[in-house]
């Protein structure tokens, strides 16, 4: 019985070091999804400002803590100075833009074309932008990183050559 659960307990191991930034984005894009649906939902249900303004503010709210959460947590960025941080944050801002201008488009749609609740739409809206804003992160945040470990290796192969 012990050997069973120490062979499952190393499969979920390895499951998770293999997909380890698919799971720490799934945990931290779930809480950027939260901040966003709760900003949503304070300012369309319980302000009543207009859903597509409602949107963009919720948006910007949970762009600006996914930038940090992606940056610091998930995949560590070690960002070397100013310039490469502020790379990163256009980059990622031009790629959430992206995810806006889609969020927007569902919003739109699910409310105005075909009557659906708030709420409801805002919810799948979430799910679907949330599959686009993980690739586009990965890309984003991991580029640097190997650039990083690309230089490491060929410091490595021309101090192994003068030895």
């Amino acid at each position: 019985m012990k050997k069973r659960r120490r062979a499952a307990v190393q499969v979920l191991m390895k499951i998770y070091r293999r997909y380890r930034y698919f799971w720490k984005y799934a945990i931290f894009g779930f809480m950027a999804a939260i901040i966003n649906v709760l900003a949503f939902w304070l300012l369309h249900t319980v302000l009543l400002e207009h859903y597509l303004f409602s949107n963009t503010i919720a948006w910007i709210l949970a762009t600006l803590f996914s930038f940090y959460a992606n940056k610091a947590v998930v995949f560590r960025s070690k960002s070397t100075n100013s310039w490469q941080l502020f790379r990163e944050f256009v980059g990622f801002m031009l790629t959430r833009g992206l995810s806006y201008l889609f969020d927007t488009f569902l919003m739109f749609l699910g409310i105005s074309v075909l009557f659906w609740a708030p709420m409801l739409v805002k919810i799948l809206d979430q799910v679907l932008v949330g599959l686009f804003n993980y690739v586009t992160s990965r890309l984003i945040f991991m580029e640097h990183n190997q650039k990083m470990r690309m230089r490491r290796n060929l410091m490595k192969r021309l101090s192994n050559r003068n030895d």
